[in-house]
């Protein structure tokens, strides 16, 4: 009878061990429709989030390596197509999709507005069962990554991962300055990835080293955006899973060196000598 009662509580547990996904649909102020997916881990209990900011020319599925680590450890991930992009492209019963020009496709779809869309999706996120709104981490890519920055003053995120924030002309002529005030404002944990090659990205990413709780990791080449990822996965999944594990201030830049350290491969030890 024991042995029974097992068996037939098995199918439960095995279906409780899946993870919760939910599909987020929500409309801007401006008309666009924003689609995104949000995966909780299974475990009981409010889990700590992370919000996905992907690149131009993109979509949400660019996260995917990302956000299976976090969600590997016990991270919910919200993945959004960000407007014009993926299956965030109906405006007002029309669709308006972005081209091959950034500078127009900011101008046509309003890029401008990303920011604003991520406040409105980080207050969704918040009242969702199984997350906890006071642990919530922010990512993004290129102009998704400096859009996370931009808005985490309103969003309040412990902890901001921007890989190589670009797109200055979508958000005009002073955005630098407005980046810096924004890093400063939030005082959220901020981890910059930009190439020494990529001009905006490494400009942006110079501009906030000096910043309080900011840690700007330079890198030789080019690589762009979603090309850290295949790298430097394990560092970005140390980075959340330390800063959201609990609710706590941000840290200053020399424990964000440290926790890229503690994601790298261990060093060989020397052979012995016969």
């Amino acid at each position: 009878m024991r042995r029974s009662l097992v068996l037939l509580a098995l199918p439960s547990l095995l279906t409780a061990a899946h993870p919760s996904v939910r599909e987020l649909s929500l409309k801007t102020p401006d008309g666009f429709t924003l689609k995104g997916t949000l995966t909780v881990p299974a475990g009981h209990g409010r889990h700590a989030a992370v919000i996905l900011a992907h690149q131009f020319q993109s979509d949400r599925a660019g996260w995917a390596p990302l956000a299976e680590q976090l969600q590997k450890h016990g991270i919910a991930t919200l993945a959004l197509d960000l407007r014009g992009h993926g299956q965030s492209t109906d405006h007002n019963g029309a669709s308006l999709t972005v081209g091959e020009d950034f500078k127009d496709s900011a101008k046509r779809v309003g890029f401008d507005q990303i920011p604003h869309d991520l406040e409105l999706v980080a207050a969704w996120l918040r009242r969702q069962p199984g997350i906890d709104g006071r642990r919530l981490g922010l990512a993004g890519s290129s102009v998704g990554a400096l859009s996370a920055l931009l808005a985490a003053p309103k969003v309040h995120p412990i902890a901001v991962l921007a890989l190589s924030p670009a797109g200055n002309a979508a958000f005009g002529g002073d955005t630098e300055a407005r980046l810096k005030g924004a890093v400063n404002h939030a005082r959220s944990a901020v981890f910059t990835f930009a190439s020494e090659e990529d001009a905006d990205a490494w400009q942006n990413s110079k501009a906030l080293a000096g910043l309080p709780g900011v840690y700007a990791k330079g890198v030789a080449g080019k690589a762009h955006g979603f090309e850290f990822l295949a790298s430097h996965g394990d560092t970005m999944t140390v980075f959340f899973a330390e800063y959201l594990r609990r609710r706590v201030p941000p840290k200053p830049k020399a424990e964000a060196a440290k926790l890229e350290a503690a994601a790298a491969p261990a060093a060989p030890e020397p052979a012995k000598k016969p």
